[in-house]
């Protein structure tokens, strides 16, 4: 919203800030990267209410994933911390 709604520094300064672009690249990462599990977890949730039999053979891929995403949240925040504080290169 900030980014693209006028306010403040205005979108000119985040499509010129390198720390802008490896932020939202690494959200879109993450968003991408859950897929697979969000869709896994709500047909577990729709099985288990009708009664069927859940395969959690990859439930232990899953809990590697959130461990990938925790750790690309991470590089997010510092991220954003640099562009907080006014990091700029070049």
């Amino acid at each position: 919203m900030r980014a693209f709604g006028g306010f403040e520094k205005g979108t000119d300064y985040y499509l010129h800030q390198p720390l802008f672009h490896l932020k939202m690249t690494l959200f879109v990462l993450i968003l991408i990267v859950e897929l697979a599990p969000m869709i896994t977890l709500i047909k577990w949730r729709i099985a288990s209410a009708r009664g069927a039999a859940i395969d959690t053979g990859r439930a232990k891929l899953y809990a590697r994933i959130s461990h990938v995403e925790a750790l690309l949240l991470v590089l997010m925040m510092i991220a954003a911390t640099g562009m907080a504080r006014g990091v700029t290169f070049g």
